[in-house]
């Protein structure tokens, strides 16, 4: 062992001591051809099954050693404080007790397969919004400051990195933004509390590029690892690396502890994975296939149903935006697994195979980039760069700038104007872009965003989208663009970019309304694509959707929307919708799934692991109006809770989740620590329920989840299941520790959180 071998760990070379092999997650084995596409994490959150995660886990870990890969970035637990958050698919819900129990089940899995099982992005990483400052590399501003108290941090967004922690997780990786002023991989506070008051024996490790801004202070402070131990190309190292002298001139208590951790880690899961040819029968084997098609129905929302739903043998369906869901199974960013097209159905393919006759079909409108607006037939462009050169004007022939109409080492801004025609129709305004843009229409704001990267290193592209009214007079669309939070990796594909285009709206309503009056029923794909690099701008559909869905629900035929992306949705249109399925990012099974629960050959298991609004989230304000410091003011009261304490009805509970089969809960009592609950399922057929448990201690606190059980019945069951109640998920934090629940509980036994039965009273004695 010794202080040369730990020095050389502690720069990141474990070649010859301990072999590291870093896979990226935590949705699927990353950067890996043939690899399974399973469902999100948090698609795995709405199953509410702790037997499935493992499941999941085991198949990410199988996947990761016989792609030579011993250590998997997975799984991800950050709590889903924002609704507009980006990399919500990467995580497992609002709630510490569903995210803590399903993330300890997957490490624990993933564990046992041979492979470390790093958890991300600790702690309290919440959005994409400054996350990493902005700039190019050289010149990169502070990162958000993310402001928590003690109590809300210890009691939200560490619970669930504890629970992994004590299934036995191997690393930790610290994230980008600040909390509390500090940067985690340089906080000897935040290194210290996974060890001191958890028992981590594992190894820490920054995020890519950003996560260390002074490499003395990490090491000072406890980060072991000096930087992710993957290829990258020279773009991609540290902002600020830890060098030979850093390590040097460190004591050798800190280098023993280094060279400790990493050894730790590894031997908890055996020898390091080797470095030999893929295993071809373990990557996209049959059964993890089949287990990504059951994960699909599993966690399949079915969020409205007026009796339309299972469809009848042989009804007509008019397929809407069907074509896109191939390039919507799979979220945007580093947690993005490259797709399969040759064993991949259509899903008008999979409908006709479950006796579902495709009669009609309309493009609906995709979430893609259009072609470049081009100047000619009335269009004029114009274009004013300001770079570190100063201020010209750029002749443009199509409405792109290119990457390398500027100086890269420094900031840049530019103003595209286009002068449009008069017009009879509507357009959708389709802006994909790297950095941060604002539309304006005839001087009037008329969108923004901002993007990292489009896409970032795979999934889909993401395009600001907003729709052009007709007119009888020209007008004027303007993009203005700054590169600021752009990543600038020309080697991997990431510069700063902007494309404008124009795609008819008016056209694709007419179509998707004229294919609905011919068929039975209209199935209507629509979503907005979200992932690592972006958040949302608000939660409508992308511009148009919610006006084709309109236009389909009024042709009378019954309509069955079908929803993609990890975020809430707003949904205007719900109560004129026959019904509606919300698949997540469901993975490449998806459309064998979606078949079979139009069918009711399957039934949707899924129940939400987010609260979705009802046009305005108990969290205020949006991410476009906290950008270097973000106050957690609500503390505890996160999710579901917020909604209790604010008084607000969300359209959409935590938990809720409607099935085909008729369970109810028809008694509940205490016992003994838990709550038995008495499930009776109706006769004409089996299906699933999810028991949930709420409780509180005080009048004035808000409820919060203590238990969860999924359960299937068949038809006519009748059946008593004891749920306990997890005496960590009421457990305080004291200012130095977690205090174990003592007293009596108010506890709430329902099928999700708006939907609770009589208090039940449940004693919990102190050291049971």
């Amino acid at each position: 062992m010794g202080r040369h071998e730990d020095a050389r760990i502690a720069l990141g070379d474990t070649a010859d001591a301990v072999p590291l092999h870093f896979g990226d997650g935590p949705c699927g084995v990353t950067a890996q051809p043939g690899a399974t596409v399973v469902p999100s994490s948090l698609n795995l959150a709405a199953t509410f099954d702790a037997d499935l995660a493992e499941a999941y886990g085991t198949l990410l870990g199988t996947e990761s050693r016989a792609a030579g890969r011993n250590v998997l970035l997975a799984p991800g637990l950050d709590i889903a404080r924002s609704p507009w958050a980006g990399r919500l698919g990467e995580a497992l819900g609002e709630d510490p007790l569903l995210a803590g129990t399903l993330g300890g089940r997957i490490t624990r899995a993933v564990q046992g397969c041979g492979v470390v099982s790093v958890l991300k992005h600790y702690p309290a990483y919440q959005g994409e919004r400054h996350r990493t400052g902005e700039g190019p590399k050289a010149l990169r501003t502070e990162a958000r400051d993310a402001v928590v108290d003690e109590r809300t941090l210890h009691e939200v967004y560490l619970e669930p990195f504890r629970r992994a922690v004590s299934a036995g997780a191997g690393g930790m990786l610290c994230n980008y933004n600040r909390v509390n002023g500090e940067y985690p991989s340089q906080s000897r506070t935040l290194q210290e509390i996974p060890r001191r008051l958890w028992g981590f024996q594992g190894f820490t490790v920054p995020d890519l590029v950003f996560a260390v801004r002074d490499a003395r202070a990490a090491l000072e402070a406890g980060l072991d690892l000096p930087h992710l131990l993957i290829e990258a190309p020279e773009e991609l190292a540290p902002y600020a690396p830890r060098t030979p002298a850093m390590v040097d001139a460190a004591p050798d208590a800190t280098l023993a502890a280094i060279g400790d951790h990493v050894r730790a880690a590894i031997a908890a899961v055996g020898p390091a994975a080797p470095d030999a040819a893929l295993d071809a029968t373990l990557i996209g084997a049959a059964a993890h296939l089949e287990l990504a098609e059951r994960l699909a129905i599993e966690s399949t929302v079915l969020l409205r149903n007026d009796g339309t739903l299972p469809l009848p043998a042989g009804a007509r369906i008019a397929l809407v935006g069907g074509e896109e869901l191939a390039s919507r199974i799979v979220m945007g960013g580093a947690a993005s697994v490259m797709l399969s097209p040759d064993r991949m159905a259509t899903l008008g393919h999979a409908l006709e195979a479950v006796g579902l006759p495709v009669v009609a079909a309309a493009d609906g409108l995709p979430s893609l980039p259009a072609p470049p607006l081009r100047a000619g037939e009335g269009v004029t462009l114009r274009c004013e760069l300001v770079d570190s050169a100063g201020a010209r004007a750029m002749s443009l022939d199509e409405a792109v700038l290119p990457a390398d109409a500027a100086d890269a080492a420094a900031p840049w801004e530019a103003t595209l104007t286009a002068t449009l025609p008069p017009s009879d129709a509507r357009a959708v305004v389709a802006v994909e872009f790297a950095g941060e843009v604002e539309l304006l229409l005839d001087g009037e704001p008329f969108g923004r965003g901002f993007r990292d990267a489009s896409p970032l290193l795979g999934g889909p592209h993401y395009v600001l989208s907003a729709v052009l009214p007709a007119a009888d007079r020209a007008r004027t669309l303007t993009v203005r663009y700054r590169t600021g939070s752009a990543f600038i990796t020309p080697t991997v594909g990431l510069e700063p970019h902007l494309s404008l285009g124009l795609v008819p709206l008016d056209d694709a309503i007419e179509s998707a309304a004229e294919a609905a009056a011919t068929a039975d029923v209209a199935v209507v794909v629509v979503g907005r694509p979200t992932g690592g690099g972006m958040d949302a701008e608000d939660l409508a559909l992308p511009a148009g959707q919610a006006e084709l869905v309109e236009a389909v629900a009024a042709t009378g035929t019954p309509v069955a929307v079908v929803t993609h992306g990890s975020g809430p949705i707003d949904m205007p249109w719900r109560a004129r919708v026959a019904a509606i399925l919300h698949t997540g990012y469901g993975g490449e099974r998806l459309p064998e799934a979606l078949a079979r629960m139009l069918t009711g050959a399957s039934e949707p298991g899924g129940r939400l692991p987010l609260t979705w609004p009802d046009g305005t989230p108990a969290l205020a304000p949006q991410p476009w109006e906290e950008k270097e410091r973000v106050v957690y003011a609500e503390g505890v009261d996160v999710g579901y809770r917020g909604y209790e304490r604010t008084g607000l009805t969300p359209a959409y509970w935590f938990g809720h989740g409607l099935g085909y089969a008729d369970t109810r809960i028809v008694e509940a009592r205490p016992a003994d620590g838990a709550v038995a609950a008495v499930l009776a399922c109706g006769p004409d057929r089996g299906g699933k329920a999810v028991v949930q448990l709420y409780a509180r201690q005080a009048p004035g606190e808000t409820l919060k989840l203590v238990g969860f059980e999924a359960v299937r019945l068949a038809a006519g069951e009748r059946r008593t299941v004891e749920v306990a109640v997890d005496r960590g998920a009421l457990a305080t934090w004291d200012g130095s520790a977690l205090v174990p629940p003592s007293g009596q509980y108010d506890v709430r036994v329902g099928l999700s959180r708006g939907d609770l039965g009589a208090a039940i009273e449940v004693r919990l004695d102190p050291g049971a």
